[in-house]
């Protein structure tokens, strides 16, 4: 359908360029039909452009349109001519006893302005409450989107030293009307300094958050009624905008990066890529038909005063807010209505009083359900705690059954406070090295061999590997040729003396690392079979044992799946050409399987 504009406003080649529908005042007035009436506050430099680009956006719907083109006079534009602005354009005073369908105010390259600092503001808070009182939903674009939610909300905007440039993707946040037909990821012109963050909108609930980013803030927000949609980007704006912008930053010197996910490939010689179409004919489609055409009065002078004042509880936090409060409603007279929420958060790690009251309440049920597990609870872990005393008898006894059996009475203080040791300690690495630690006491107390324990020898870096470095000097400065020594297996500590365990079979491990360090010439590895056999012994009566082996010929048998040697314990053996030889501790005479490089 078409918009209603001036007569010769834009020449009849671009309105066909554009198809932009449209139709004289005459003939408007004798249909039988009453067009929407829009109103556009133009605050952008270049305003001809503006104009086509909204006008192309209006005319794209069934619905016909009855456009007025608004501008400041208290300021004068250098982009546009006076005698365009005076022959097209109507001023506050012109207006400010009509009634308007819709209202449409642009952005403005201000960001970085102080509101109170900007020539025409107070003109701008004219049209501001002219639209609380005489729009029935007013669409605020970019800048004037953040000027808005300060003067209405006392919002602030975060101001950037760059830049946000670019076509911005964004998820939608909700099913809003708004956004019917649109994709759940869509694209957006962006080009502003400044952005309103989401965190902003905490505890207003006559607020709506439609999409936003970490990055660039808030995309798309509404009030609750629809009255007002804040649209922080630039939909409107056509193919080649952010280039002739980017361009024109260049000219000026400004540190402005290229626009991103504009160009193809990020390319400027490239063509660009547009991407912001559908969602930008979508969303003027949707405000003129749910938040305006399907909404507002057929007679256009019954629309109302947005006089209805709602206090969020981040408003109403503490006294001091409730004098700001009480000011902000006394200022104007037509405040008669005011909602009000509990108190809100004083600051950011603060909480809302509803949500320490819906908190009291789970506790409640909290309390009332843990008061009938406490029992179930309690009787679980006494039976944790009589298990794990169990258990810890049961593994202290095995210890002291060889000590008493081996007469080793030196040992069992050992066992005891080792084992006090493993009942208040929660390191697994140490509980579970202790077996070999005891094992090792035990075996050096029998044989009347020195002890070395493994900690003090074995050392882990930072990144849990054998420092190599580091234990060949402890290994070297710890055992002295010639003595007889006893070292437990599996473990070592790392740089702050915590014990630290290797996987499992890391006995051999700490066996093959000595071997090397201490040159040997043969390292046995006993065990409970004949060696490495051919098959498994358990389940293979006729499995033979292999007599010789590659260290190779080895890994690729552990490679297979054999838990014959932990593959780890090879390598420094092997950088030595040390003969490995598996053995039976139950067939001490048996030859065994030797590996080794020939």
């Amino acid at each position: 359908m078409p918009v209603i504009i001036p007569e010769n406003l834009i020449s009849k080649d671009i309105l066909n360029k554009e198809n932009i529908f449209t139709i004289k005042n005459t003939r408007a007035s004798s249909q039988d039909i009453r067009p929407l009436k829009i109103g556009i506050v133009n605050l952008m430099p270049r305003k001809e452009v503006t104009e086509i680009q909204l006008l192309r956006l209006l005319s794209n719907t069934s619905l016909q349109i009855d456009v007025d083109l608004i501008r400041m006079d208290s300021y004068e534009p250098k982009n546009s001519s006076k005698s365009h602005l005076e022959r097209f354009y109507k001023t506050y005073e012109d207006i400010k006893e009509d009634k308007y369908d819709g209202l449409i105010v642009t952005g403005a390259p201000l960001e970085k302005i102080e509101y109170q600092n900007i020539k025409y503001w107070e003109e701008l808070t004219k049209i501001f409450e002219f639209a609380k009182k005489n729009v029935f939903s007013t669409m605020f674009i970019c800048w004037s989107a953040q000027a808005a939610l300060k003067y209405f909300y006392n919002i602030d905007s975060v101001i950037l030293n760059k830049k946000i440039f670019g076509v911005y993707e964004f998820e939608k946040a909700s099913d809003d009307k708004l956004l019917k037909g649109f994709d759940d990821i869509f694209y957006v012109p962006t080009s502003r300094y400044s952005y309103a963050e989401e965190s902003s909108f905490i505890g207003r609930e006559d607020l709506e958050v439609l999409s936003s980013r970490d990055d660039t803030g808030i995309g798309l927000a509404k009030s609750l009624d629809g009255r007002f949609i804040f649209n922080f980007g630039h939909l409107e704006y056509d193919k080649q905008t952010l280039h002739e912008e980017y361009l024109r930053d260049q000219k000026k010197g400004l540190d402005t990066d290229l626009p991103s996910n504009y160009y193809k490939d990020n390319n400027p010689q490239k063509d660009i890529v547009v991407r912001w179409k559908s969602s930008a004919n979508l969303l003027f489609s949707n405000w003129l038909n749910y938040y305006v055409y399907q909404e507002t009065p057929y007679n256009i002078e019954e629309i109302k005063t947005k006089s209805v004042s709602k206090f969020g509880g981040t408003s109403l936090s503490d006294s001091d807010q409730f004098k700001k409060v009480k000011d902000i409603i006394l200022s104007k007279e037509d405040r008669d209505i005011i909602v009000v929420s509990a108190p809100g958060k004083r600051f950011k790690e603060d909480k809302k009083v509803t949500d320490q009251l819906i908190k009291i309440n789970e506790l409640n049920e909290d309390i009332k359900d843990l008061s009938l597990e406490i029992e179930k609870l309690q009787r679980a872990l006494n039976n944790l705690y009589e298990d794990k005393g169990k258990f810890t008898d049961e593994v202290k006894n095995r210890f002291l059954e060889i000590s008493n059996k081996l007469k080793l009475e030196a040992v069992e203080k050992i066992i005891n406070e080792t084992f006090e040791e493993i009942k208040n300690s929660s390191s697994k690495d140490f509980i579970i090295s202790r077996g070999e630690y005891l094992n090792a006491v035990l075996m050096a107390e029998f044989l009347g061999y020195k002890f070395v324990d493994a900690k003090d020898i074995i050392s882990f870096n930072r990144e849990g590997q054998v420092d190599f470095e580091n234990t060949k000097e402890k290994i070297k400065s710890q055992i002295k040729r010639g003595e007889k020594i006893v070292v437990p297996g599996f473990y070592g500590s790392d740089s702050g003396g915590n014990i630290k365990t290797f996987a499992r079979g890391g006995s051999d491990y700490t066996g093959s690392i000595i071997a090397s360090v201490l040159n040997s010439s043969v390292y046995e590895n006993w065990t409970d079979v004949n060696g490495i056999m051919t098959d498994d012994p358990n389940k293979n009566d006729k499995a033979k044992t292999i007599e010789y082996l590659s260290y190779r010929q080895l890994e690729n048998i552990i490679d297979g799946g054999a838990s014959v040697y932990q593959k780890d314990a090879i390598g420094p053996v092997k950088n030595k050409n040390i003969t490995i030889k598996i053995l039976n501790t139950n067939d001490p005479d048996f030859k065994g399987t030797e590996i080794k490089d020939n």
